[in-house]
């Protein structure tokens, strides 16, 4: 092969190299580096404003992580009608003796509370159901069996109207007897616990007494009506309003009314069975061990289980199938009627 033949056989070689790599080079994917992204999940945090005692949000920051404060205030004809009927987040009511009930009002913010009576004097049975709370306890006065449990255990926490300093006074407006009179308020209430250096913080165990519903409850059976009877002379009738998916109370098929006239209602009737025996023949006395009972809500009822114990123990409720009982957010009147005087369910 001659020299030019040769320079020619080479440029044609290796323009045909070139072009081999340049059409390789098109057929080859150039896949650019890429940054993956991980979005965690966004947890929405629970609301630290939680009212413990009705599971609804508002709660003052000054009532955050505090001790609830019950009160106890009688339900005779001349009490009523009670100031502060409708102020409570829970009502706890029971027999005393003689076939009347007293009741122990809840709150959660003690300081929302304009005027609460007329106040009366202390029974086991409160004393008791206020520590399931750890809850202070607000009285004038009490039998010698609730003073034996109070000055026996140094752990009680309680104000007594008796030695008030202050803290209650008495309101003679409606012409009765001195002992329907006596009255309190939130910010003497807060005085007290200043003054006598109670403890105002919660225990942590206590801080959930409830389980409640993240969306409205319908229960099984349905209830527009249900009433709760406690002696021939007391006699609560809960009857339901589906607009605002309240229970009014009456007292002997007669509105119960507050000072201003309002009716009384609440989103939860709890009906307690339990056994009740008197000592001293004529304080009653509940058996606060375990029971059966009926919760109400949302214009529906459904069986329930409940126990206590000691003291101090919580208040445990309970559905049907041994879960904790999940409640309705909202007020709450809770009844513990002789487990001989069934409830009436319409």
């Amino acid at each position: 092969m001659n020299f030019k033949r040769r320079i020619s056989f080479l440029l044609a070689l290796t323009l045909l190299i070139t072009s081999c790599m340049l059409t390789s080079c098109k057929k080859e994917e150039i896949i650019p580096a890429t940054t993956t992204t991980t979005t965690e999940p966004t947890t929405v945090p629970e609301p630290v404003d939680i009212n413990p005692l009705t599971g609804e949000e508002g709660l003052d920051e000054s009532a955050i992580g505090k001790r609830p404060v019950a009160v106890v205030v009688e339900n005779t004809p001349a009490a009523r009608p009670q100031w502060g009927l409708c102020s409570p987040d829970m009502v706890i009511e029971g027999l005393v003796e003689g076939g009347i009930t007293r009741m122990l009002w809840f709150y959660s913010d003690i300081s929302r509370l304009e005027k609460a009576g007329p106040t009366r004097s202390a029974r086991n049975n409160y004393v008791e159901m206020a520590q399931a709370f750890d809850a202070i306890y607000v009285h004038l006065g009490g039998s010698k069996h609730a003073y034996k449990l109070m000055n026996n255990d140094s752990t009680i926490d309680h104000i007594d109207g008796l030695n008030s300093d202050g803290y209650f006074k008495r309101d003679r407006s409606r012409g009765v007897a001195i002992e329907h009179t006596a009255y309190t308020t939130g910010e003497w209430i807060l005085k007290a616990i200043s003054d006598k250096n109670i403890r105002y913080d919660i225990k942590p165990e206590y801080e959930n007494p409830f389980k409640f519903a993240k969306e409205k409850r319908t229960l099984p059976q349905s209830c527009n009506s249900v009433t709760a009877v406690f002696s021939s002379s007391y006699k609560h009738t809960f009857e339901y309003n589906a607009e605002d998916g309240l229970y009014y109370n009456k007292m002997n098929q007669k509105p119960m009314l507050d000072d201003n006239g309002k009716q009384m209602s609440v989103s939860n009737v709890i009906i307690i069975y339990c056994n009740v025996t008197y000592y001293d023949t004529k304080y009653a006395e509940w058996n606060l061990t375990k029971g059966s009972g009926v919760y109400i809500s949302n214009g529906g009822a459904q069986n329930i289980t409940w126990e206590k114990g000691d003291t101090h123990d919580m208040l445990k409720l309970y559905d049907e199938n041994g879960n904790e009982l999940e409640l309705n957010t909202g007020k709450t009147w809770m009844g513990f009627v002789p487990k001989s005087n069934p409830v009436e369910i319409k």
